[in-house]
């Protein structure tokens, strides 16, 4: 974006600096407030450059104000919503979505029954990082943790999932610590290969998974038929031995889909010796979709029967479901059926 601009102009290196502390470090909310650079150069980078690419359209805030889901339009009019959910340890988690809609399917996920957009480029990615890191600059806080888990299949859209986590990373930039960011998803083998092991992704990563099960997997993921679970932990396997980083495997609970004690029981001995956190997320009600929750005795009875097998195991609360903005919820500015 930057280099060519100040290439054309034959511009020296130090003006890429300025630009990257205003915009990246200290999160300007114009390009007005760039004011290292002269305002010819201000009012030239702002004809050839959007300032976003990224439209707010709408916001909602959960009750507690703890949760903020933005829908935002991109420059091509195409919908995405991402997510700023605060905890009380003072942690604030950014879920980014990497993809307009989604493709896969997957049964138990809204996202997945509105059709498929488009891929998300690095830098619409990037921008919805930025749209909360200067809203938190009115506060005095920062982001403390990135989550690819909105909209889409991170897999499916790798180079420019790559390219923004680069972005993020860069010191220049956004100086994110590595750790500090999770990939989730379903399971591309190929893709994983790839991602995990053959290029240099140092950071963490989540499988949704669902079910120990290869045939229910199939059922509730269309994608599991061709990437089956155990080739999908093969890869897993081997990134942990490359990386000595624990694995986190996000386990939707559907009632008497896969909460049973039997399931629980398949996925302690599916995980056994495996480094891994097993994250249950009780399902998240929408309209459309034709599952409901388990209920508290049958998340405890699951969750006793993981620890009783040594797999580490935590329940997590779902903010924002009054929003719409939970797990699996990201839908609502979506239009069904859009391709």
């Amino acid at each position: 974006m930057i280099k060519d601009f100040l290439k054309k102009r034959k511009l020296p290196s130090y003006r890429e600096k300025q630009f990257n502390e205003a915009y990246y470090q200290r999160g300007i909310s114009s390009f007005n407030e760039l004011t290292t650079w002269p305002e010819n150069l201000r009012e030239d980078l702002k004809k050839e450059i959007p300032f976003s690419t990224l439209e707010e359209i709408r916001t909602l805030t959960s009750k507690d104000g703890n949760t903020r889901k933005i829908l935002f339009h991109t420059l091509d009019s195409l919908p995405v919503e991402s997510v700023l959910m605060r905890y009380r340890d003072g942690r604030n988690s950014v879920c980014v979505s990497c993809m307009s809609g989604c493709p896969i399917g997957c049964t138990f996920c809204a996202t997945g029954h509105t059709g498929f957009g488009k891929n998300l480029s690095s830098r619409e990615i990037v921008d919805q990082v930025l749209y909360f890191q200067r809203f938190l600059n009115t506060t005095g806080e920062k982001i403390t943790n990135i989550v690819y888990m909105g909209m889409g299949e991170p897999m499916l859209n790798l180079k420019n999932v790559e390219e923004s986590i680069q972005i993020l990373i860069d010191e220049d930039k956004l100086a994110f610590s590595p750790r500090r960011i999770t990939v989730s998803t379903v399971g591309y083998v190929p893709q994983m290969k790839v991602f995990l092991l053959d290029h240099n992704y140092m950071g963490k990563v989540a499988l949704s998974l669902h079910t120990a099960d290869q045939k229910l997997r199939e059922k509730l993921i269309p994608s599991a038929k061709e990437n089956t679970l155990d080739e999908i932990l093969y890869i897993l396997d081997e990134y942990v031995k490359k990386r000595n980083k624990r694995v986190t495997y996000e386990y939707i609970l559907l009632k008497d889909i896969n909460d049973s004690e039997k399931d629980a029981e398949l996925l302690a001995e599916l995980l056994k010796n495996r480094l891994c956190l097993v994250n249950l997320i009780n399902f998240n009600s929408s309209p459309d979709l034709p599952y409901v929750g388990t209920t508290r005795e049958r998340i405890d009875r699951f969750m006793k029967i993981l620890e009783n097998n040594r797999i580490n195991v935590t329940l997590r609360y779902s903010q924002g479901q009054d929003i719409q903005a939970a797990c699996g919820q990201l839908a609502s500015g979506v239009r069904p059926g859009h391709t």
